[in-house]
């Protein structure tokens, strides 16, 4: 009995044979290119594809440029205050970090961009960052429709002043 069991193990061990992956396939039907990289706005678009990380389009990205800035300013009660255009710069530094100047001067101001094609002012004092005098913050940020929206911003921010909070409200089109 125990010799058979034996015979039969080592039968059982002599026909069994180490698993091997099989060699991958690639098909090739498919040839889009898709970007894999999670902090870019067309992160797995064109799944299943070839990853390419060049076609890769970041936040920042779709702001660079200089915009004609159309602003509205209301009082904290909702009361129209006044009507100004203006140039504002949008400067990429990295993925997501950019630089936006005009609001006050040539101050920048940093902002931090998501893939779902809005921005932000990082906040560095609570309630924004200094703005044109120490006692006034700036606080808010914009966004872009689509990333098809290659000319539009809408923005919205408030400035926090030792008289109150006034809100600015409008669209930037770039020039």
């Amino acid at each position: 009995m125990q010799i058979r069991i034996l015979v039969l193990f080592i039968l059982f061990l002599s026909a069994c044979k180490k698993y091997e992956d099989p060699e991958p396939f690639t098909d090739p039907r498919i040839k889009n290119k898709y970007c894999n990289i999670p902090s870019a706005i067309n992160y797995n678009w064109d799944f299943p594809g070839i990853e390419d990380n060049t076609t890769c389009i970041f936040p920042a990205q779709i702001y660079q440029g200089t915009y004609l800035f159309h602003d509205t300013v209301i009082d904290d009660l909702g009361a129209f205050v006044s009507k100004d255009s203006f140039y504002i710069s949008f400067l990429q530094i990295d993925s997501t970090k950019l630089t936006v100047t005009g609001f006050c001067g040539l101050n920048p101001y940093m902002a931090t961009a998501n893939r779902f094609f809005k921005f932000t002012l990082d906040s560095l004092l609570g309630n924004g960052q200094q703005y044109c005098n120490q006692q006034d913050t700036i606080a808010g940020g914009g966004s872009k429709a689509s990333i098809q929206d290659t000319t539009t911003i809408q923005i919205v921010y408030q400035l926090q002043t030792d008289t109150g909070v006034v809100l600015h409200k409008g669209t930037a089109f770039k020039n």
